[in-house]
């Protein structure tokens, strides 16, 4: 079985360093349970699945709401708060 580590400072600066830390471990999780399932199936003779990647499980955060659309969304403008000002 293969530990890999997903966590970089491209994502960190996405998405803050806690955030980056939770899209790591989840996709982590989700690479034991890949790695977990292809034991199995290479036993069995069957097709193995892909790997896990960052940018599925972003994809799924975003899509259950947990992120935002774009990374910098919730970051505030100065050209909008000078326009309200």
């Amino acid at each position: 079985m293969n530990t890999r580590n997903f966590f970089n400072d491209d994502l960190a600066r996405s998405f803050g360093y806690g955030m980056a830390v939770y899209i790591a471990a989840q996709t982590t999780a989700l690479q034991r349970g890949i790695d977990a399932t292809n034991v199995q199936r290479m036993a069995a003779g069957r097709r193995l699945l892909e790997d896990a990647t960052l940018e599925e499980v972003i994809s799924a955060l975003r899509s259950n709401g947990m992120l935002p659309a774009e990374p910098d969304a919730g970051g505030a403008d100065l050209s909008d708060a000078d326009a309200i000002g």
